[in-house]
């Protein structure tokens, strides 16, 4: 029973967040790493993680920052995130008829993978 529950839970994770379409691969050691890390060192932990995302991704927070600018967003909050092992940048924006919208950007070329409306 517990073995069929964690399986459609992960069946369903990876159907919400799956083929995101980045252009930017977490290597699977590092992957595992940093979602199943030791609670233990939380913070040292989640301070680790941030600094090796932001080193293998090729567009800076900077520039995806100043990229979605022109595109007429006006960026809330932006972080980098592991999703199945696909890095994307989490951008929260507001467009130009003042809709909340949750992003998930290509952190190579800037290009939006998926967009989410925020109620």
């Amino acid at each position: 029973m517990k073995k069929a529950s964690f399986f459609s839970l992960l069946i369903l994770s990876i159907s919400l967040y799956g083929a995101m379409g980045s252009s930017v691969t977490v290597p699977l050691r590092e992957h595992n790493k940093y979602t199943f890390g030791h609670p233990r060192n939380q913070a040292v932990h989640l301070m680790e993680k941030r600094q090796y995302y932001k080193s293998i991704a090729p567009m800076k927070e900077e520039d995806i920052r100043n990229h979605l600018k022109s595109k007429g967003y006006e960026v809330r909050g932006i972080q980098l995130r592991d999703i199945v092992s696909e890095l994307v940048y989490e951008v929260y924006v507001t467009d130009s008829t003042a809709t909340k919208l949750k992003l998930y950007v290509d952190p190579a070329n800037g290009s939006i993978l998926r967009m989410e409306p925020i109620q």
